[in-house]
């Protein structure tokens, strides 16, 4: 049976590498996005669920197993003597953190880029159905209206 740190350690790592695939899959899908390449969005949307469900699996797995260990869920449980002086672990520690920290950041970046175009479709689609799309704009009263002065595409 392995000792507490090989465990620790390979569940670290193992959730790592998936960490790193998930990055590689956003690092694809923003620059499909960005190129508007939508058949290889669709692709690597089916992939990036399933490492999510993969990651999701790891995690809880180690978080489980750190429950059994009685290790808290943080930084924290590398003050335990064990990983204290194991150089791996508070490397692949490191490396894990800053892999979801890096992950979070580029979805955050792709979710902007998909508001973004969901707001410009939106807009196109209200021109092209003749419904308000002008900026709200204020009266000398301080109350908002609006330019719409002209029909749709549609009744055009």
């Amino acid at each position: 049976m392995p000792d507490i740190s090989t465990t620790f350690a390979q569940l670290l790592t193992s959730e790592l590498q998936a960490t790193q695939t998930l990055h590689q899959l956003l690092e694809q899908e923003l620059a499909a996005f960005s190129n508007r390449e939508l058949e290889p969005l669709a692709n690597l949307h089916k992939q990036k669920s399933q490492c999510l469900s993969k990651l999701q699996s790891q995690s809880r797995q180690r978080l489980e197993w750190m429950t059994e260990q009685q290790l808290p869920h943080s930084r924290e449980c590398l003050t335990r003597p064990e990983f204290a002086a194991d150089d791996q672990i508070q490397q692949v520690w490191q490396q894990l953190a800053s892999s979801y920290e890096a992950n979070q950041r580029i979805s955050e970046v792709l979710s902007e880029m998909v508001l973004k175009a969901r707001k410009r479709t939106i807009d196109q689609l209200n021109i092209l159905r003749g419904k308000q799309n002008d900026p709200q704009l204020y009266s000398a009263t301080g109350k908002t209206r609006g330019l719409n002065r002209g029909s749709g595409y549609t009744s055009a």
